[in-house]
């Protein structure tokens, strides 16, 4: 049987080339905005091997993604990403990034006019 949620976050996912992420842990809150692509139901940032970023990563996997086609509520985790066919891993930032890879829970997608989202995709069963 076709999965139409996972059909479609997989469609929303791949529209933009950048996300902000936010991460919480020892460092605090941190917000930055890094390059992004997505590869199926998964979305993967490169970000600076010395970033908050990723020593928050280390107690606390919980983050959450914001673009302007959606928001995202997800796990990451650090990955190798050498078997990987990415263009992210293709660029120069690559030697001294860290492949951060994340799993969706709940993708928010806006509504074209005014406030609030027109689709919530949950995905948390298949974490």
């Amino acid at each position: 049987m076709l999965d139409y949620a996972a059909l479609r976050a997989s469609e929303v996912l791949k529209i933009p080339r950048t996300a902000i992420l936010a991460t919480d842990g020892p460092a605090g809150l941190q917000l930055s905005e890094f390059p992004c692509e997505a590869a199926d139901l998964e979305i993967y940032l490169l970000l600076p091997q010395t970033s908050d970023h990723v020593f928050n990563l280390e107690s606390n996997q919980t983050v959450s993604l914001l673009t302007n086609a959606w928001a995202m509520k997800g796990k990451a985790k650090v990955v190798c990403g050498e078997s990987m066919n990415l263009e992210l891993l293709r660029s120069p930032e690559r030697e001294w990034s860290v492949l951060v890879q994340i799993e969706p829970s709940t993708i928010q997608i806006p509504g074209d006019r005014g406030w609030g989202n027109a689709e919530t995709i949950d995905l948390s069963d298949r974490l």
